[in-house]
């Protein structure tokens, strides 16, 4: 299970790497830098399966920690005391038969022992963490993944030591741990007892606490000699394996903890419905102002194209500087409430950026187009059609009536010959001009008066383009919150699933006995 969940957690640890910085990218989670959340897989210091048991001692300057491992190794194997006053390198001590695998040549002291009992224990010395020297504190953070058991050590007068605590708040769950109350000869009960309450505090139920003293001219009895057989029944294969996988549950559980963190910040299905009406109500109001801004420049323009000439200015004089920003105050308008439903704002921005960019050849082009067509087609159908006709009609009735008059003649010419008499009089002309001429003028006259003038054309024209063009401005960012609701669908899959697959890893708990020692190291 150990190799089964240790791959499962490498592959959950890239997937929710890559998804976190695509998720950063497109602004859906706010982070400087996206993977700063996830704990990094461990890195242990020995790739083989069956490897020692890492043991760590920690604590601030002074309170014997260098002491403490010089006597468990029974020999000067730390610097201590006036020889160094704050701890500045690590200390390793190992059995001679473990080989230790490439390490950084500076701050590192190596040492080894013979000593069969201590085969399948490392020792490391950490430097003092409570130095003012910040290149200590990074130290002691850099090694932190590679311990299995951290032995906490204070001293009677630097129990309650604010930086150590801290650092044992903030890695509490992620490690095994012991304590040693060293110096204890200088200590009193109430101290221990205070100290007891105060990891009570940090999470541990019953803390394993030692107390010691290293002070070789001290006759003080202490547990020292039960510290040392502590550690020896721990430095086990199975502690090793349950110690990692409960290393890897942690990891897993902090990952999902934090998936879960960033789902709140994608939002509610409510508070797209509550964006989007807001956003039709707003730009009711921003339409109607732009239309009434635009009135005072309509008859102009649509002089100009009356006349059919190069334009002095064209339409891009419509949508000067004040439409801008009428138009810009509107979108800013959407991100707040975006923001203020508790939506992410970037992903809008960066969908509205472009229509921002684009408004003005838009509305341009379309206004334009309408005016274009509204002169080209002048009227509505029932004019064009009625003109239609009537311009058949001018051809028409002019033809029909001289083919009349031509009928008359010559009926009239084959009646003369029959009868002798004159077939032509005066009336017979008058009546003849007056037919033709108003079969031609009539049509004539109704096609000069019902024609619409190209002003009127282009005036009805620009206004079509107006309102056509606003709409397909409300339309484009009605599109753009849909693509936002879609994206933040893809998002929330995406996490969900992820959620799901730490759920997965995890669902085999790993739990120790109530009052095993392995168990009261844990919080």
């Amino acid at each position: 299970m150990k190799n089964r969940m240790a791959y499962d957690y490498s592959e959950l640890l890239q997937r929710t790497e890559n998804w976190a910085q695509q998720a950063y990218e497109l602004g859906w989670i706010s982070e400087v830098n996206p993977t700063s959340f996830l704990q990094k897989e461990k890195n242990p210091l020995f790739e083989n399966t069956m490897r020692p048991l890492i043991v760590a001692f920690m604590g601030g300057t002074g309170v014997g920690k260098s002491a403490l491992l010089n006597r468990l190794a029974g020999k000067p194997i730390a610097k201590s005391g006036v020889a160094r006053p704050t701890s500045k390198e690590i200390t390793i001590f190992h059995h001679q038969n473990i080989t230790l695998p490439q390490l950084p040549l500076t701050d590192i002291r190596v040492a080894n022992h013979d000593d069969d009992s201590q085969k399948n224990v490392v020792w490391i010395d950490m430097p003092d963490f409570d130095s003012t020297d910040t290149h200590n504190k990074e130290l002691v953070l850099s090694w932190l993944p590679h311990i299995d058991i951290l032995i906490y050590v204070v001293s009677p007068e630097r129990y309650r030591d604010e930086k150590a605590w801290r650092l044992l708040l903030a890695e509490g769950a992620n490690h095994a741990w012991l304590f040693v109350m060293n110096q204890w000869d200088r200590g009193q009960i109430e101290q221990a007892d205070d100290f007891e309450k105060q990891l009570h505090v940090a999470g541990f139920d019953a803390p394993i606490i030692f107390k010691t003293c290293c002070d070789i001219l001290s006759n003080l009895n202490d547990e020292f000699n039960e510290l040392a057989e502590t550690l020896t029944s721990l430095a086990t294969q199975k502690t090793v394996e349950q110690l990692e996988q409960r290393g890897e549950h942690i990891r897993i559980n902090a990952l999902h903890n934090q998936l879960q963190n960033y789902l709140l910040q994608f939002g509610n299905t409510a508070a797209l419905k509550k964006l989007h009406s807001h956003w039709l109500s707003n730009w009711k109001s921003t339409a109607t102002q732009l239309q009434q801004g635009f009135t005072w420049q309509l008859q102009p323009l649509a002089q100009q194209f009356a006349k059919l000439s190069p334009f002095e200015k064209g339409i891009e004089c419509l949508w000067d500087h004040w439409a801008k920003t009428r138009f810009d105050d509107t979108l800013n308008v959407l991100v707040i409430d975006t923001q203020n439903f508790g939506l992410p704002t970037k992903p809008l921005e960066i969908e509205l950026l472009s229509l921002r960019e684009k408004a003005q050849k838009q509305f341009t082009s379309n206004t334009e187009l309408q005016t274009r067509r509204a002169i080209t087609e002048r009227g509505n159908l029932v004019q064009r059609t009625l003109l239609k006709l009537v311009g058949i009609a001018e051809i028409i009735l002019p033809l029909a009536a001289m083919s009349w008059v031509g009928f008359q003649v010559v009926n009239g010419y084959y009646e003369s010959n029959q009868t002798h008499d004159h077939y032509l009089n005066l009336d017979f002309a008058i009546h003849s001009t007056l037919v033709c001429g108003l079969s031609w003028l009539v049509p004539f006259f109704i096609l000069k008066k019902c024609q619409p003038s190209l002003e009127k054309c282009a005036l009805r024209g620009l206004n079509k383009g107006i309102l056509q063009s606003l709409e397909n401005l409300n339309q484009e960012v009605i599109m753009a919150i849909e693509q936002f609701e879609q994206q933040r669908a893809t998002q929330l899959q995406n996490a969900n699933a992820l959620l799901t697959l730490c759920e997965s890893i995890t669902s085999e708990k790993i739990e120790f006995e109530r009052n095993s020692t392995l168990n009261r190291m844990m919080i």
